[in-house]
């Protein structure tokens, strides 16, 4: 039976849990592919520090190189995290012919097209399953199950922190931050959630699937993103008042061979499929000429599904050694990344106006104007505010540009406080 050996990058918690989980495994793996396997090297920060599990310390490296530049070693699982401090690592390993797992969307999304070319160029490849969705087998089955399709569109919940806390407002009416602090507490979130809130790891993975969902090159650059910072438990209750949820979706859908491309919290009908799915899960919706409807869901985060993710790649890699060139991704279609400008969408609008006689014939006058039509209004006095109230607008469909133009010029009356919040809607 041939020997292969493998390197592992990282041994942070997922590094640990796939530690254990292959270890566990590892007489199956062997069975099933018919190779025998070897960790030969772990790479850790801290060489002498404590750990909770056991680990021969002859396995263990804070050298990378040892790694990289070590003949044995067939296979780099790299779970480090972050584009720039694996790139580096991913990059050599791939020139010394050794094939890659990992788990990092900002490689996948920053470096993909470039670190693919470098993996056929040396007759290895790149897995990357646990990199969107962790525990739900999107990548795989954009890239073998709906390889011969015709997608037309792909909408979803990629990630499960953002998703948490807006569960958390809608299910139990809590303030933005504090839903924030349990999914800090509970581990969902990271002491720094900036790309989770921002919705910039929602883009990075959106990049990803477009990619593979369209044979296309598209980096996050190309995607407009906008979190979910601003939303308040409040728009909660009117979007149930009016039939809706709110989710923060990645959005692509095709127009005449033109991609868009967006990130950002929606109104979202409660009878839609993604309206129910909860807390950090997470679930990609695929519109297919041929197949009609697909959805695939499942849990977003945590060191067990991404490590199960990690290992699927594994046997998947195995199973597949003599000819590595058929899964690599296949990016041959150039298509145009469209502007936000062009969609046409139901809008939300909500607005803290002074409470007089007035106000909503000047605010209609100004979506007059730009050919913005109102399916209904809500108002609702603002007891915080001495004179204040409430409006919210839902409009019928509407262009992006026009309602742009209508927020300036409703910013410049005397009436208008603020914009609260302004939503997208999707049925």
């Amino acid at each position: 039976m041939k020997i292969i050996n493998i390197g592992i990058l990282g041994f942070g918690n997922i590094g640990k849990e796939l530690f254990v989980s292959l270890t566990d495994k590892i007489a199956l793996i062997e069975e099933t592919s018919g190779y025998k396997l070897n960790i030969s090297k772990v790479l850790v920060k801290e060489i002498n520090k404590k750990r909770d599990i056991d680990i021969n310390k002859e396995l263990i490296t804070n050298d990378p190189e040892e790694i990289i530049s070590n003949k044995d070693i067939s296979i780099v699982i790299e779970l480090m995290g972050g584009a720039e401090n694996a790139y580096p690592f991913v990059k050599k390993a791939l020139q010394s012919k050794k094939s890659i797992i990992t788990a990092n969307k900002d490689l996948i999304a920053t470096y993909g097209t470039e670190l693919f070319s470098l993996a056929k160029e040396n007759k290895v490849s790149i897995f990357f399953e646990a990199a969107v969705a962790s525990g739900t087998p999107i990548i795989s089955t954009l890239m073998r199950d709906l390889s011969a399709t015709n997608i037309s569109s792909i909408r979803g919940i990629i990630n499960g922190t953002s998703n948490f806390i807006l569960s958390e407002m809608e299910e139990k009416q809590s303030e933005f931050k504090d839903a924030l602090k349990l999914a800090q507490n509970l581990g969902y979130a990271e002491p720094d959630p900036s790309n989770d809130i921002t919705g910039l790891d929602a883009c990075y993975k959106l990049a990803i699937l477009t990619s593979l969902a369209f044979n296309t090159e598209i980096t996050f650059e190309d995607i407009f993103v906008e979190g979910i910072e601003t939303i308040e438990k409040e728009d909660f209750d009117y979007a149930k008042e009016l039939g809706y949820t709110i989710k923060l979706l990645g959005i692509t859908e095709n127009q005449d061979n033109n991609l868009l491309c967006r990130v950002h919290p929606v109104l979202l009908s409660l009878k839609a499929p993604l309206a129910k799915i909860l807390g950090p899960n997470n679930a990609i919706e695929i519109k297919d000429t041929m197949l009609g409807e697909l959805i695939i869901q499942g849990p977003g985060a945590g060191p067990s599904p991404t490590a199960s993710a990690v290992l699927n790649d594994l046997v998947y890699l195995l199973n597949n050694l003599s000819n590595l060139s058929v899964t690599l991704p296949k990016i041959y279609n150039k298509m145009k990344m469209e502007n936000i400008d062009i969609l046409n969408s139901k809008f939300f609008l909500r607005f803290e106006v002074i409470d007089q006689p007035g106000v909503l014939a000047k605010m209609s006058n100004i979506f007059g104007e730009e050919k913005i039509s109102i399916a209904s209004v809500i108002q609702k006095e603002n007891k915080s505010l001495q004179n204040g109230a409430e409006l919210v607008f839902m409009t019928h469909e509407s262009s992006q540009s026009s309602i742009d133009k209508s927020l300036k010029k409703l910013h410049s009356l005397d009436c208008v406080n603020k914009v609260i919040n302004v939503l997208r809607v999707q049925d």
